[in-house]
């Protein structure tokens, strides 16, 4: 099974990436955040789900460890499958979901495609008590989330939101803040 791949982004499309490693080029499905932060001859570092079923081997890259974590989790669940588990985290961050199962929280996760108030209810059974650790008391990433999504829909490019995203620190900010500091940058 690969784990971790380490290579240089060839192509991005909105579903997935092709990394080269050596020669050899990996078609890894990603979350969209993921994807949209990716530059073509830039290097990339992904930790790795392999998906094995008779009539295909499908890789699902994730940036950090948690994600993986999550997906893992989300998958466990049944009726879940690893392409909606991947649309959940493209949605939402994994703080987000977290905390959405830990409030009981359906209306939060049936915003995702393919997921309705029964299978999100489904989650929250299944889940309830198991990510605890993943919230995020702080709510800097779920803040930075909440930013990158307000940026989107005010029409801003995925390439301009990252830029300004990775310009941010949001340390003591909540997303109203980050929210024009990143217009700021923006203009």
């Amino acid at each position: 099974m690969i784990g971790y791949l380490s290579g240089t982004v060839h192509s991005v499309s909105e579903k997935d990436m092709i990394i080269l490693i050596s020669g050899v080029g990996y078609k890894v499905l990603s979350p969209l955040p993921t994807l949209l932060a990716q530059v073509v001859g830039k290097p990339v570092s992904l930790f790795i789900h392999t998906h094995v079923r008779e009539d295909a081997l499908t890789l699902f890259g994730f940036e950090k460890e948690v994600e993986l974590e999550l997906f893992n989790r989300l998958t466990s669940v049944s009726g879940i499958g690893p392409k909606s588990a991947l649309a959940m985290l493209s949605v939402h961050s994994p703080a987000s979901i977290a905390d959405a199962v830990e409030r009981d929280d359906a209306s939060l996760l049936s915003h995702t495609p393919g997921i309705g108030k029964k299978t999100a209810e489904k989650i929250i059974i299944e889940l309830k008590g198991k990510l605890e650790h993943m919230r995020n008391t702080q709510g800097g990433s779920d803040a930075l989330f909440d930013v990158r999504l307000a940026l989107e829909a005010l029409g801003y490019s995925p390439r301009e939101v990252n830029e300004a995203l990775t310009k941010l620190n949001p340390t003591g900010k909540n997303t109203n803040m980050l929210i024009k500091e990143a217009l700021t940058q923006l203009k």
